[in-house]
């Protein structure tokens, strides 16, 4: 984008210190961002599950309301700038003309991977760049300068004509493409980028001259159908490193103004937060033959003169998945001005027709937070029902009545549900915290 736009880097950087001057609620209001995915399929390993977006999804919320059953695991010396972003995602439930939607769409394209190049000149441009082939991570920190010698369009998935699918309104809706970015070294499939995302680029400050023209067109997040998780039985060369789901964490991250924790540079670079400390590298795994665990990890410091160890744990480094854990206090004001500011459209999209009218009903449920028992009181002699859905909208179990004054969720993995209880036609949702 720098080479297509000059000034668009200076650009980037001004956003980002103008959006840490404003004033915003660390611990206000839960905001929801309605998303949809576009699963973009050749084969049907790529044609990713309901089921496996959800759980995706599940992780996305999770993290950005730190409720991830890792959280624990940030360590002592970031505990007190380890912050919460209150922001849910949640996938739409109406289309842009008005008609109920599952917030996926599948589109089967002839593009075998919408990373198409010739590979002798791929050989030559990595050589040039420095890049390990058989690590992902080292091939999406070099894509600028393998970019500029290869000229690789990355947005092609972004629109009918080019094997993919147009977005949906880029101001109501985070689009997520779901698609294959591999290479084919030899015979054998190896990811290219396990994804990307633009930065908001709406705010005030930003010079009409730079915007890149078709900023509706190609604005959200694309993945790599591998690195779409948890649980993903494609996961394949990534299982290890790249297999918890934090790939799209990270990107949203970038969707919502983060840059990466080390500054996209040396001990000298910046991410323009404050509480997040320096570091002189990203914490990817550099051996293909062994994968470090989190406390091999934890000694690492690459710049000794800030008195902190490098915050492997932060979403937006290049760690381990299974290792990361936490944005900081810094990182949610930004990305929750960014989403009050120039991704406000988001939030007044009214995309929801299914949401919760949370009128009062006679029925009692506690306690908020279990692990799996919900107990019931007040119950009404009328018809009610109820329902439990993930903050992603999916229902995970719903029941006419229970006889034992009991909601068991046991089942379901950690998390914030909705417990949603119908009488007639009036409805009350209360929010539960599974542990």
């Amino acid at each position: 984008m720098e080479q297509k736009h000059p000034g668009y880097m200076d650009a980037i950087v001004q956003t980002l210190l103008n959006a840490q001057e404003r004033t915003t609620l660390r611990d206000g209001d839960t905001l929801t961002i309605p998303v949809v995915v576009h699963v973009v399929y050749n084969s049907q390993a790529e044609n990713l599950s309901d089921q496996l977006i959800a759980d995706q999804m599940e992780v996305l919320n999770q993290d950005f309301l730190r409720t991830n059953p890792d959280a624990s695991n940030t360590r002592n010396v970031f505990l007190d700038v380890a912050g919460t972003a209150n922001i849910q995602f949640r996938l739409a439930d109406t289309d842009p003309n008005g008609q109920p939607t599952s917030g996926i769409t599948r589109t089967e394209t002839n593009v075998s991977s919408f990373i198409d190049f010739d590979i002798t000149l791929y050989l030559q441009a990595i050589a040039e760049c420095g890049v390990d082939i058989f690590d992902p991570e080292s091939i999406e920190e070099n894509i600028d300068c393998i970019n500029e010698l290869l000229n690789i369009d990355l947005d092609q998935m972004k629109s009918s004509d080019t094997g993919g699918i147009d977005p949906w309104n880029v101001d109501r809706y985070l689009n997520i493409w779901v698609c294959n970015m591999s290479i084919d070294l030899g015979g054998m499939q190896s990811p290219f980028i396990l994804g990307y995302a633009y930065p908001p680029m709406e705010a005030p400050n930003w010079p009409e001259d730079e915007l890149p023209e078709n900023l509706d067109a190609v604005d959200g997040v694309v993945l790599h159908y591998e690195a779409v998780g948890p649980n993903n039985p494609n996961v394949g060369q990534l299982a290890g490193t790249n297999d918890a789901g934090r790939t799209a964490t990270h990107e949203v991250g970038h969707y919502l103004g983060l840059r990466h924790i080390w500054g996209d540079g040396d001990c000298t670079a910046d991410d323009f937060i404050d509480d997040t400390p320096l570091a002189g590298s990203n914490s990817q795994s550099t051996d293909a033959n062994s994968v470090p665990n989190c406390q091999d990890l934890h000694i690492k410091d690459s710049c000794a003169n800030d008195n902190l160890p490098d915050m492997i744990e932060n979403y937006m480094d290049y760690s381990i998945e299974s290792c990361q854990n936490a944005f900081t206090e810094g990182q949610v004001d930004l990305m929750r001005a960014m989403l009050l500011g120039p991704r406000a459209t988001l939030l007044e999209s009214n995309v929801f027709t299914n949401t919760p009218d949370l009128n009062s009903l006679s029925i009692n449920l506690y306690p908020t937070q279990t692990s799996g028992i919900i107990n019931m009181s007040s119950i009404p002699e009328a018809d009610w029902s109820y329902e439990v859905l993930g903050i992603n909208g999916v229902i995970y179990t719903q029941s006419t009545h229970t006889y034992d004054n009991i909601i068991d969720i046991g089942s379901l993995n950690a998390g914030i549900y909705l417990i949603q209880l119908i009488e007639g036609e009036r409805l009350s949702a209360i929010r539960i915290f599974k542990h």
